[in-house]
């Protein structure tokens, strides 16, 4: 029993001296590599069950461009398209004065649950029917356009197609997925499912440990199993503090959904009562997918099937390798973070934005109050405007006179009527009594009222 009892403590203090070591060693990364914040303005939004989440906007200038929504992949965060510094997707639209959102979903650490919630409870329809929906709305209503436009790495592409079929793409105005699993129907790749148990046990024991392997990362070059990344495709800018900073966990129940569609090849939401995989050829949103040649979870026969089912015709399909002249076969990862994504990714998904620009229809029902406002002005304006209009009125009252003579008599007894009161108090005596008078009376009639006229305008 005593040597039981001396194993047993042995090994708990071995534990705790292993836990508190890689604790130690945790806390000097986070201070050796702090989360960069890039954003000008970070918007945290309330969900409709009660999570905030975060929006960090990004824009080069006073006068913001037209949306663009990025929503990050499975286990990462906002630098999926931020990093490297200068040379991400999120520069890239930049350069070309558009106004970026990046989206944290709850799964980040970013997020605040509302009491008694927590990562445990999270799902996928969690990310599609709340977090999704309020992203959007909050964008634009903050920028007054009727439309974003969309950019999704891995499950944030996705999320793309599963939004578009439960909701449409009214609010869309185009969609860029770049490595995006088009369901999972006749998908060979699954990750190790020992990985996904762990996940589902231990999230953020997980992530703890992907995160520690940061610094030995580039060193090692591990190939991290259900994370398919080519190592040789990878931009030199994108050093430890990425790998470091862009894991974030992932949900237990999104680890279950995730091994549920491997498992059967179908994918439904809502409980089972939604078929994302049978409904993508109903997609509208105009549509780019990118994927890498050497990507296990975007073959090219099942997305080539994916993209011909589609029945929109506002839609490309770009797959990445060296013999169609792109600067490696990409992989998976590596769509975001390669050495010559500038050129490869990024480029074109610009100009697919570029190609269909968001409706102008919010910023003329903009400028319509600016111009009412200035119509009303100009009616209430001070005299400088007014006393011209003023007096060329009176200028035509007073042309008048001028072409009474060679009108009838009735006409000349008629202009009086604009004159001052004076004037018009006398008129009709005269004009009642003399109505059989010869032409001559009408003569002298007409004479007496122009010399009473003159009197009273010198009076």
């Amino acid at each position: 029993m005593t040597t039981l009892f001396l194993f047993i403590f042995w090994i708990v203090v071995l534990a705790v001296l292993a836990s508190l070591i890689f604790n130690g060693y945790m806390l000097a990364l986070m201070m050796c590599y702090p989360k960069p914040q890039r954003a000008k303005e970070v918007h945290t939004i309330t969900t409709e069950d009660g999570w905030n989440i975060q929006l960090f906007r990004r824009h080069a200038g006073s006068a913001p461009g037209e949306p663009v929504l990025l929503v990050h992949s499975l286990a990462a965060n906002r630098l999926n398209f931020e990093e490297p510094a200068g040379h991400s997707m999120a520069d890239a639209l930049l350069a070309e004065g558009y106004d970026c959102w990046l989206l944290e979903l709850r799964c980040c650490e970013s997020a605040a649950p509302p009491e008694g919630r927590g990562i445990g409870d999270v799902s996928f329809d969690d990310y599609l029917f709340k977090d999704i929906p309020a992203a959007i709305a909050h964008v634009r209503q903050a920028t007054g356009h009727d439309k974003v436009h969309w950019v999704g790495h891995s499950m944030g592409g996705m999320l793309l197609y599963a939004y578009d079929v439960a909701f449409g793409g009214e609010h869309i105005a185009s969609g860029v997925s770049l490595g995006a699993p088009a369901g999972f129907k006749n998908l060979a790749y699954k990750p190790h499912s020992l990985l996904l148990k762990l996940t589902q046990l231990a999230p953020r024991l997980v992530r703890s440990l992907i995160k520690s392997m940061g610094p030995c990362g580039q060193l090692f070059r591990p190939k991290f199993i259900g994370f398919p990344l080519d190592w040789d495709n990878v931009h030199p800018d994108v050093g430890t503090q990425m790998w470091f900073n862009i894991v974030e966990p992932v949900p237990p129940q999104v680890a279950a959904e995730l091994d549920g569609w491997l498992s059967t090849g179908s994918w439904k939401v809502k409980g089972g009562q939604l078929d994302i995989g049978a409904k993508l050829s109903e997609l509208t949103v105009p549509l780019l997918v990118i994927c890498g040649k050497a990507d296990p979870f975007t073959p090219k026969p099942r997305i080539q099937e994916f993209f011909d089912a589609i029945k929109g015709k506002d839609k490309k399909l770009v797959f990445l390798s060296k013999k169609d002249g792109a600067a490696a076969d990409y992989n998976h990862v590596d769509l975001a973070f390669g050495a010559q994504s500038s050129k490869d990714v990024f480029a074109p998904a610009v100009a697919w934005i570029q190609e269909h620009p968001v409706t102008k229809a919010a910023r003329k029902r903009a400028a319509k109050p600016k111009q009412a406002v200035a119509a009303t002005d100009a009616d209430s304006a001070p005299s400088p405007q007014q006393k011209p209009k003023a007096k060329a009125a009176k200028k035509k009252g007073a042309a008048k006179p001028k072409a009474a003579p060679k009108e009838k008599a009735g006409a000349k007894k008629k202009a009086p009527a604009k004159k001052k009161a004076p004037a018009e108090k006398k008129a009709p005596a005269k004009k009642k009594a003399p109505a059989k008078k010869t032409a001559g009376a009408k003569k002298k009639t007409s004479a007496k009222k122009k010399s009473s006229a003159k009197k009273s305008s010198a009076g």
